[in-house]
């Protein structure tokens, strides 16, 4: 290396010596270092340690599959390379230093809600738009049906009043109309709201085709759809869709979400073009008007003329030099010097920037014309179509041209340049093939769903505050941790014992800290479906948010549902009267049996306009105006019954209203699970799971 680091194309002749590659197996290398550096390096340049040392690069890659596989196979005449790009790679974690940038994008989200008003374990400032639709399904997954029907009614009502509102940033108080799910929203009716909005965009084919496991966009010839009962058009359906998940990632919220990833590595691919952006770009982007009253739009180093009400714009490239804007606009080379709110073009015209925010258009990802460019260009298609992408590294790099000549020019029946059905793919025209073929699956086809949708996502978020994030930032930030480990599952309880138990007086009370201790044991001992089910009763989501437990806010609690015991009861005290002997009141109560524990032989007291004597000694009440004696008589109280011997050795007495067989409660707003103080754990086991396992059917169960 030259300054102690070795940079990817340092990298690749080291790793291609230290495996003894011939020029297949470098060139293998060489896309596996452009579509993994970062990731290996640790998001810093791969200094010695990080190659050579323990558990360092090399070590990883004596043991890796593809590694094994590139040495078996290079030598064998009809073997293949391995594939580079699998789609069980969509399931990768990230990394530390792509772990400390979601922290900090998760930190700025939080700061940006704060400022307008959004504090933890609150109510929705007042500055939130009321949104009230109709409630989800009491009966959840138990009829799916049902619950689909519902889910699409809440998202044409959700769809209907938020379309056009500009305070997405400001935030919704969500209220539901109808069923048992009516109250405050601090959190919980949010989360079941985006849930029940997820499961209507993507529990079919409705209004994204499934591929695969994902859900894609509908092809470009989809005019509309209907919602509910009323029609929407597609494009319309798409831009709302991306205010929704910006909203989401806005405020932390995790849920299932099939999009596909590269519908979210677009977003970010094409926030990265905007950013990078001369500074002159980024000063006049947004919406400008001619005198013609089109709107044209600027958005990175791309300027949108809108021809027509049906066709995409036209995108026109636009450069700033010299201080001037340049563009070529109507076949003519002009250059535009701005000042304050006008633009004035060197042919006589003068546009005018609109009010409006943002841009109207995105310009649509790109990648560099280099071998770097095209695999990462084939990294991105691999989150679509992985064979495919592997097709074409093979078309690239491998395939001999005896197979190539039976490829032509044209990608799922469509002619990648005119005439292309007729132009065979041979040595010298290959690369341009895979780069066509990767720019018709990831931009065509779809390309108005794909714009309408990052124009919706960044009317919320800008691209200013996606820039520098890993490219599966987003994915992770909205899916989250699809399962509850035993580590998460111990740090959750570590987090919860003792500072997240309540009643918080009775953190340290060891019958209460027993009874938390059941709970993550009988979690531990469930399968992954049951944590996941407890997790989404406790705190809504079925997912853990990407930072784990730790990134759960607010701070999950639990409580049983207790109160300290009660003092032990004093003597009782009766008086006999004709029909039987009646209680003293406990106020007199306490006062006679302080009086003869004194010593004292009587007591004077008043009842209304009666005085009265209790003589202790011979115990016996007098009328001190009538001279009628009563006998009294003092009882000091045994045990109950085996509660209350129970409570006196444990400190704590049940809730009146909470008897040891009510099932448990979560309560989503403030992530709070409340159970009952059982006898057993196996008790509190078959409660919690009736529970968790039906929480669907509500108050049904209650």
């Amino acid at each position: 290396s030259r300054n102690g680091f070795l940079e990817p194309e340092e990298l690749v002749p080291a790793l291609a010596a230290a495996y003894h590659t011939g020029e297949l197996g470098k060139q293998w290398i060489e896309t596996y270092v452009h579509a993994h550096y970062r990731e290996l390096a640790h998001g810093a340049l791969l200094n010695k340690e990080r190659m050579l040392g323990d558990g360092g690069l090399l070590h990883q890659l004596q043991s890796s599959e593809e590694f094994i596989a590139l040495r078996a196979n290079e030598d064998l005449p009809t073997a293949q390379m391995p594939a580079i790009f699998r789609e069980e790679g969509l399931g990768r974690k990230p990394v530390e230093f792509e772990k400390d940038m979601l922290a900090a994008f998760a930190a700025h989200m939080d700061e940006l809600r704060r400022q307008h008003g959004w504090l933890p374990n609150t109510p929705a400032p007042r500055t939130a738009k009321l949104l009230e639709v109709p409630a989800p399904f009491a009966g959840g997954s138990a009829d799916e049906s049902a619950r689909l029907q519902a889910a699409r009614e809440m998202l044409a009502w959700s769809f209907t009043k938020t379309s056009t509102s500009s305070q997405w940033q400001e935030g919704f108080q969500v209220a539901f109309k109808g069923g048992g799910e009516a109250g405050i929203d601090e959190g919980g009716l949010t989360k079941t709201w985006a849930q029940e909005i997820a499961h209507a965009l993507w529990a079919d084919d409705m209004f994204f085709d499934t591929k695969s496991s994902f859900a894609f966009f509908k092809p470009d010839d989809t005019n509309d759809f209907l919602l509910h009962c009323f029609h929407v058009k597609a494009e319309s359906l798409y831009r709302w869709t991306g205010k929704f998940l910006a909203y989401c990632a806005y405020f932390g919220l995790v849920l299932d979400c099939p999009l596909s990833p590269w519908a979210l590595r677009w977003v970010l691919r094409a926030a990265t073009r905007i950013n990078s952006a001369p500074p002159e770009l980024i000063a006049i982007a947004g919406d400008w008007q001619p005198p013609s009253g089109d709107v044209v739009s600027i958005a990175g180093e791309s300027l949108f003329i809108k021809a027509n009400e049906t066709d995409r714009p036209l995108e026109v490239p636009i450069t700033a030099r010299d201080g001037h804007i340049h563009a070529t606009l109507r076949g003519k080379e002009l250059h535009a010097v701005v000042q304050k709110d006008k633009m004035h073009w060197s042919d006589g015209t003068v546009w005018k920037k609109c009010a409006t925010k943002g841009s109207l258009y995105v310009a649509a990802p790109s990648w560099p014309n280099t071998a770097n460019g095209d695999d990462t260009m084939l990294e991105d298609l691999a989150t679509m179509d992985g064979p495919f992408a592997n097709s074409l590294w093979r078309v690239h790099h491998e395939m001999p041209a005896s197979d190539l000549q039976w490829l032509t020019f044209s990608y799922a029946g469509v002619e990648l340049v005119p005439g292309g059905e007729d132009i065979e793919v041979n040595d010298s025209n290959k690369s341009q093939y895979v780069r066509l073929c990767c720019q018709a699956a990831l931009l065509q086809g779809a390309s108005s769903g794909l714009q309408a949708f990052a124009e919706g996502f960044f009317e919320v978020l800008p691209p200013s505050m996606l820039q520098g994030l890993p490219i599966d930032a987003l994915r992770w930030q909205l899916l989250g941790e699809d399962q509850m480990t035993e580590e998460q599952l111990s740090l959750l309880e570590t987090l919860v014992i003792p500072e997240g138990l309540v009643p918080k007086h009775l953190s340290d009370n060891p019958t209460l800290c027993e009874t938390a201790r059941w709970v993550f044991r009988i979690a531990r001992n469930s399968d992954g479906k049951f944590r996941s089910r407890l997790l989404e009763f406790w705190t809504g989501s079925s997912r853990l948010p990407q930072g784990g437990v730790d990134a759960i806010a607010p701070r999950p609690r639990l409580q049983v549902m207790v109160q300290a015991a009660r003092p032990s009861q004093g003597a009782i005290w009766e008086i006999q009267l004709q029909d039987g002997w009646y209680f003293y009141d406990s106020g007199t109560a306490e006062a006679l049996t302080k009086a003869q524990d004194a010593g004292q032989s009587a007591v004077e007291f008043r009842v209304r306009d009666n005085r009265y004597v209790l003589n202790l000694q011979e115990m016996v009440q007098i009328n001190l105006r009538t001279g009628a004696r009563r006998a009294v008589r003092r009882r000091d109280p045994p045990d109950r019954d085996e509660e209350a011997a129970q409570e006196r050795a444990t400190g704590v007495r049940r809730i009146e209203t909470w008897p040891a067989t009510r099932l448990p409660e979560g309560h989503t707003c403030g992530n709070e699970l409340w159970v009952p103080l059982c006898h057993s754990e196996e008790e509190l086991s078959k409660l919690l799971h009736m529970a968790v396992m039906n929480f669907e059917a509500g108050f049904a169960l209650a």
